[in-house]
């Protein structure tokens, strides 16, 4: 079942993680002018966008867990890009380095884009698992409901890890070429390689949330649409790490 869709999920996982390392070692060795290091960021989404839309398309696969994953990655996005406003240009939390689209309003384009694939990867890696752990261990426990939670809480943490550690990887390899963190200043705030550690925290915990956040098929936990889920997950996230900032701020 949905085996295209996992491969497609698999290589955009690759392509994502090789565009940072290409990035990051580019901008190392000054192969490129770095105004220029934004715009390879362009070619992963459409590769992604390629991926996803022939999978989208064919009939021969279930394919409703890739639609709902993208609806839910643009929903959490559009709703985590004004906070994202407010922690670079009001908090100075974040500074980018580099602009294409809209230079003077918004976050450039081409993250902003990249972080709809993140959040289509993790969304699907979430729903994706719930439903193989349900098949695995709901159907043999005594407590049908209880199996139904326990898997989703399952899935949440093997996601809220992979989104915590994907977040460190990702904003090392285009720190000092795509953005710096912690332009603000702030002493005292600790560090996993040159990222704030609320950061991969408020991405851990936002997704410990997911069986809140999209809700359990047959539980206590009512049933989301995607595009809910999606809005509560970008507050959460943005939430979080202002709340992680400003608890290191006043430590300060």
């Amino acid at each position: 079942m949905t085996v295209k869709t996992d491969r497609a999920i698999y290589i955009v996982t690759g392509t994502t993680l090789l565009t940072f390392l290409m990035i990051n070692r580019i901008g190392s060795i000054g192969l490129l002018e770095p105004k220029l290091l934004i715009w390879l960021l362009y070619p992963n989404v459409l590769i992604a966008v390629i991926l996803f839309l022939y999978c989208i398309l064919q009939a021969d696969e279930d394919v409703s867990l890739f639609s709902s994953s993208a609806i839910f990655a643009v929903a959490t996005v559009l709703t985590y890009v004004p906070m994202d406003w407010l922690f670079s240009r009001k908090v100075r939390l974040i500074f980018y380095l580099r602009s294409d689209f809209l230079a003077n309003v918004t976050t450039p384009i081409g993250i902003i884009l990249n972080w709809m694939v993140f959040a289509t990867l993790a969304g699907y890696c979430y729903q994706r698992l719930t439903t193989v752990f349900q098949t695995h261990f709901a159907d043999a426990s005594e407590n049908p409901r209880l199996g139904f939670v326990g898997s989703a809480m399952l899935a949440a943490g093997l996601t809220g890890m992979g989104a915590a550690i994907g977040s460190v990887l990702i904003y090392a390899l285009g720190v000092s070429h795509l953005w710096v963190w912690n332009a603000a200043q702030v002493d005292h705030i600790p560090q996993i390689a040159s990222v704030p550690v609320f950061v991969p925290l408020a991405f851990l915990l936002t997704f410990l949330l997911c069986p809140y956040v999209f809700g359990v098929t047959g539980s206590f936990l009512r049933e989301q649409h995607t595009g809910v889920a999606g809005i509560r997950c970008g507050i959460f996230i943005g939430a979080l790490q202002f709340l992680g900032f400003l608890m290191f701020y006043a430590l300060k």
